[in-house]
């Protein structure tokens, strides 16, 4: 559990605060446990293995594989110094998603179908106080039914911001997941108290703009740490919690909005969100591989002193431009949804 709580958004900002004297990692631990971590070559050249390595996240991770792909296609000519790469510390490297406990991956699990329901209820739980909405700001059903209308456009458009962002080694998944919830969450507060019909309708699409994230990766997560026997199972279940928040949306807020009017509903998404985010903040780890080994490596740099060390993800994508990780991350996936043929 300790590797768990280290991993997740607290133990970083615990690790932060503390000048990384709080929750350490082996490495930092025994000076010597680093080496473990090493994948040289002497050739100057990535080894087999290595390569072989690779191929194998190239095939899972989306953008990573494209960055890589441009990262290559961009060296030309004779190669400077080779960095030492730091990679797993053997097939058993228990930081591996893939080598968690079962236990430990349940618990993930279970953490991201959590933040799964707690979004994707967000949309019908609103619907029961379309009425109360039409009554307080003086407007026709059809305006106030816009707040549904732009929550899930709101959650339509998000992924293809941050899906791609998730997949950047620098950044990972756990970071996208809790920064977005916890604005998810303050911003139910501009939801129950606005002012006008305008100050709800933009905020009702923000919050499902910020909330998406785990909607387009959530299955991707699974991915992460689960092998393949049972990964589809594991992503099957994560989308019942998905069709299941919906479906029990409109019973949930219909006993708040009979209550105590149509901002009920609201809180009441503010409190399952808001235990999501809890949750979240002290327990869910990064399981994004590549973004794993890079910090690693950050770490190592940190102990050593020394900037040859990295790893095969740092490396890939400090061989692409900012600006081509920029158009990859946030301009492809808006051109293919609104500009390829077959979107249509």
């Amino acid at each position: 559990m300790i590797e768990t709580i280290r991993d997740s958004a607290f133990g970083k900002l615990l690790r932060l605060l503390s000048g990384g004297s709080l929750l350490q990692y082996p490495e930092e631990m025994d000076d010597s446990a680093w080496y473990t971590y090493l994948q040289t070559s002497e050739t100057g050249q990535p080894e087999e293995s290595t390569e072989s390595n690779d191929e194998g996240l190239l095939q899972t991770y989306g953008l990573y594989a494209v960055m890589s792909q441009a990262s290559s296609r961009s060296r030309r000519g004779p190669r400077g110094k080779i960095p030492e790469i730091i990679s797993w510390g053997g097939p058993n490297d228990s930081e591996n998603p893939q080598n968690w406990s079962t236990d430990k991956k349940i618990f993930v699990s279970l953490l991201i179908w959590l933040l799964t329901f707690s979004i994707y209820i967000g949309s019908a739980i609103y619907t029961p106080g379309i009425p109360g909405v039409s009554e307080q700001f003086h407007v026709s059903r059809e305006v106030a039914v816009l707040g549904l209308t732009l929550f899930v456009l709101g959650y339509g458009l998000g992924p293809m911001i941050w899906a791609p962002l998730s997949e950047l080694p620098a950044v990972g998944r756990s970071p996208v997941y809790v920064v977005t919830l916890v604005i998810f969450v303050f911003f139910q507060f501009a939801v129950i108290y606005a002012k006008n019909i305008g100050m709800l309708l933009a905020f009702r699409f923000l919050t499902g703009f910020l909330g998406s994230p785990v909607l387009a990766t959530g299955g991707a997560s699974m991915g992460d740490i689960w092998d393949p026997r049972v990964r589809d199972y594991m992503i099957a279940i994560w989308g019942c919690f998905a069709i299941s928040a919906p479906v029990l949306g409109p019973l949930v807020g219909g006993f708040a909005f009979s209550a105590e009017g149509w901002t009920w509903t609201i809180w009441e998404l503010l409190w399952i969100s808001g235990l999501a985010l809890f949750v979240l903040f002290f327990f869910l780890p990064e399981t994004f591989a590549p973004s794993i080994i890079s910090r690693r490596a950050r770490r190592v740099r940190r102990i050593t002193g020394d900037q040859k060390y990295a790893s095969r993800a740092e490396i890939e994508i400090a061989g692409v431009s900012s600006k081509d990780v920029l158009i990859e991350a946030l301009i492809r996936p808006i051109e293919l949804c609104f500009l390829e043929p077959s979107s249509f």
